[in-house]
């Protein structure tokens, strides 16, 4: 299917954005492919379609180099000391240099489960979880202790400008009252304390800015300094807050929805509401910024499910992956393997929601990650027919009611 198929078949339905005279030119080609077979990349078995566990990373270093890492199939041998819950994997990480796609740097890494194991942190450096512990590596793909936790990791989540890290860790037992390694500290729990206890990390002092308890493992989308909330308000409305980590919390919007929105977080200073329309399952998708000024409104399908993003560093652009069904889905309405058609990945310019590339990646991956974009959003790069495939875009619009500075004389 070509692009212009693709975005007209109905990737998105949006009331402010039609096919554009560029979306329905022929589909681009990639200006290179780097075949996957020769590096040891063995497909998953469509077993795990719904399993949404991590087995592969697709990553820039820079726009010259990619990061590609990926389950090796095979027996292992159990170390004797390991918990017998654990489910170990191999993972091979290699840097491919662009475009001759020559492997510069491989390493090979024990995982101990099928969670999410890889970050990219931005300026080439990583951040890699094995268990508990928390790593930092770069293109010599040496691991390097960045912080430990003595209870269970529940989740990692990194602001759109790495600037800051979200961890989220257990902490149940009175017992494991700190957070504690040989590296800088990350704060101390209470005893008291709820089950999740969240931190607020600089992603390069490693300095805790704020902390937080919850009872889940919670989504927080980081935005500037501080993140978004959505409250109840009356008659379906929601107010759109902005927190910061430090200072006096302020309402940004409020908007209209039959469910708990959700705030996705693109750039420093942008994110996507996801409210609910009065009848139907498809998501209304709102891009504000911290001005509380509403850049752009679209409409997505509910036939695409489990949306995972890459987002460039500089904040431009975002890229957005969802899962196409045979049939609309509602909240609660199960998935199988048969209702699954395809992986869509669709390029967006932030300030505008100007679709730019829509492309299938395969094999169909349910936990993403198998899709990059550049730091400055001009490079993308996708697993696609046997190859990672690598397509040059133009730089980003930029936001049309920002303030222009007079041209210096």
């Amino acid at each position: 299917m070509g692009l212009r198929e693709t975005i007209c078949a109905g990737v998105l339905i949006s009331a402010s954005v039609t096919c554009t005279a560029d979306a329905t030119q022929s589909e681009p080609a990639p200006s290179l492919r780097v075949p996957v077979a020769p590096l040891g990349y063995v497909a998953p078995s469509p077993f795990y379609l719904t399993a949404r566990l991590s087995s592969v990373s697709l990553d820039f270093i820079d726009k010259d180099h990619l990061l590609f890492t990926f389950r090796v199939p095979g027996l292992m041998q159990r170390i004797p000391e390991d918990p017998v819950e654990d489910e170990d994997q191999t993972i091979r990480a290699v840097v491919l240099e662009l475009p001759s796609g020559k492997v510069l740097t491989k390493a090979e890494w024990r995982m101990h489960d099928r969670s999410r194991y890889l970050w990219w942190l931005g300026d080439g450096l990583f951040l890699v979880r094995q268990r508990s512990r928390l790593f930092v590596t770069d293109k010599t793909l040496q691991l390097r202790p960045f912080l430990n936790s003595e209870t269970a990791l529940e989740s990692v989540q990194l602001s759109p400008d790495r600037r800051w890290i979200a961890i989220e860790a257990e902490g149940k037992k009175e017992e494991r009252q700190s957070l504690a390694s040989t590296v800088p500290s990350f704060g101390d729990a209470r005893p008291e304390s709820k089950p999740v206890q969240i931190f607020i990390v600089d992603a390069k002092s490693r300095a805790v800015t704020a902390r937080a308890e919850a009872l889940d493992a919670v989504d927080i989308p980081m935005v500037g300094d501080g993140h978004l909330l959505a409250i109840e308000g009356k008659h379906n409305s929601w107010i759109i807050r902005y927190d910061p980590f430090h200072g006096e919390a302020r309402q940004l919007t409020e908007i209209e929805s039959s469910c708990h929105p959700s705030e996705i977080a693109v750039s420093s200073n942008v994110a996507l509401v996801i409210a609910c329309p009065r009848s139907g399952n498809d998501h209304l998708v709102s891009a504000i910024n911290l001005e509380g000024r509403v850049l752009w409104q679209q409409r997505w399908e509910s036939r695409y499910i489990w949306a995972t993003f890459q987002l460039s560093q500089n904040g431009s652009r975002f890229a957005y992956s969802s899962l196409q069904v045979s049939h609309p889905v509602g909240t609660l309405d199960p998935v199988d393997q048969e209702s699954i058609e395809r992986q869509l990945v669709g390029v967006f310019d932030t300030f505008t929601g100007k679709l730019r590339l829509v492309k299938s990646a395969t094999p169909i991956l349910s936990a993403g990650q198998n899709y990059a974009l550049s730091s400055d959003g001009t490079r993308f790069a996708i697993l696609r027919e046997g190859a990672i495939e690598v397509y040059d875009l133009p730089p980003a619009e930029e936001d049309p009611g920002a303030e222009r500075l007079p041209p210096k004389k």
